[in-house]
């Protein structure tokens, strides 16, 4: 009787192990994100459970997301025990995430099957949203190069006009005998110069010669009167006599 219990219980037990053994399967799990940088307003994203190999089962899914210090700031459980034949996505996630900071985004899946590769039941992607001030400063720099642009515009119109309206002034030019010809007035005119010094230096010069010769004449005109009043007295002393 005891060793009819005994061989039952090992028989029981060898049953339950072969009708209890689940399949093996492989299944993955994939974060869906557009980029890794992103707009506070524009942030979305989903996660998606594809089968690799196996039969169909049920599947559990949890994610998280976390701030750059750790904290969790979103949790999400999109299936739980659901059924699972190849694939399943779920639903777009739009999180109201803080400007300015870096995040981290986990998921992870169970499964009602022996999954023979782990390893890719998890996924983890990070990506940041953009501040508030490198907005404002993308939208500034974007405005000064309008105002820029159109400031430049406005010149090359105003310069166009400008050389449209004021006629070009006629260029003097000047050739080799034009220039001969400039050096010998300038010639010239340094000689009559000259000549016009020479004569105001004679002019200055001329009452002296003047004098001399008005000197010269009063003598000669003395000299013929007392030749004459000595001829005269001879004749009278002849006549008296």
């Amino acid at each position: 009787m005891r060793i009819l219990a005994i061989t039952l219980f090992i028989v029981f037990s060898l049953m339950s192990n072969v009708f209890g053994q689940q399949p093996s399967c492989d299944y993955q799990v994939e974060i869906l994100v557009d980029s890794n940088e992103f707009e506070k307003e524009e942030f979305k994203w989903r996660m998606r459970a594809s089968k690799l190999e196996g039969k169909s089962t049920n599947i559990t899914a949890t994610a998280k997301i976390e701030d750059s210090h750790g904290k969790t700031v979103k949790s999400y459980k999109p299936w739980t025990s659901d059924a699972i034949s190849k694939q399943k996505t779920s639903s777009e996630y739009s999180p109201n995430l803080k400007a300015g900071e870096e995040y981290k985004i986990s998921a992870e899946i169970a499964v009602e099957c022996d999954d023979n590769n782990k390893e890719n039941n998890a996924d983890i992607k990070k990506i940041s949203i953009k501040g508030e001030e490198i907005k404002s400063e993308k939208i500034n720099k974007d405005s000064l190069k309008k105002v820029t642009k159109e400031q430049q515009d406005e010149n090359n119109q105003l310069i166009q006009k400008t050389q449209t309206s004021v006629e070009p002034k006629p260029q003097i030019t000047i050739d080799n005998r034009q220039a001969e010809n400039v050096v010998e007035l300038k010639s010239k005119e340094s000689k009559e110069t000259k000549e016009i010094n020479s004569m105001a230096v004679s002019a200055v010069k001329s009452p002296e010669i003047v004098y001399l010769s008005s000197s010269e004449k009063s003598k000669g005109l003395v000299m013929i009167l007392l030749l004459t009043l000595s001829i005269l007295l001879n004749i009278v002393l002849i006549w008296k006599r």
